[in-house]
Formats: C-alpha cells, sequence, structure tokens
C-alpha cells in the first residue's frame, strides 16, 4: 500500500475560471505562507496562464493524499 502526496495550487483567471497546478512529494513541513508567497510571486511575473488568460489570484491551496491499495 503505497502513500502519495500532490500540492494543488488552485488560481483563478482573469475570465473567471480555475487552474489548478499540482506539485508531487511536497515537502512534508511546507507552510502556507510559503506556498502563497509563491502564488503571489507567480501571479505578479504572469507565470500562470492558460490560452493566453492569466491568472489573478490565489483561489486555493491543498495537500491531496492518496492510498493506492493493490487488488
Amino acid at each position: 500500500m503505497a502513500v502519495t502526496k500532490n500540492l494543488q495550487m488552485v488560481f483563478t483567471l482573469a475570465d473567471g475560471k480555475k487552474l489548478t497546478y499540482n506539485l508531487a512529494d511536497p515537502k512534508d513541513d511546507v507552510t502556507r505562507a510559503q506556498v502563497e508567497s509563491t502564488m503571489t510571486n507567480m501571479i505578479t511575473n504572469n507565470v500562470v496562464m492558460k490560452d493566453s488568460v492569466a491568472a489573478t489570484k490565489i483561489d486555493g491551496i491543498y495537500v491531496k493524499t492518496v492510498e493506492n491499495i493493490e487488488l
């Protein structure tokens, strides 16, 4: 049985749509403040875009844990 973690960074785009970036195996001690700072920097520098539409704000930050059970 393996457990995997993904850091999900959810952005709101200028057109109102959502865009989620997933980062596999985040550090166990990562803080919300660290992720918010990184996401704000990504927005400010127009790093996050989809179909030429830029991200305008942070919508959410999550750590998704999945347990894979072999049958």
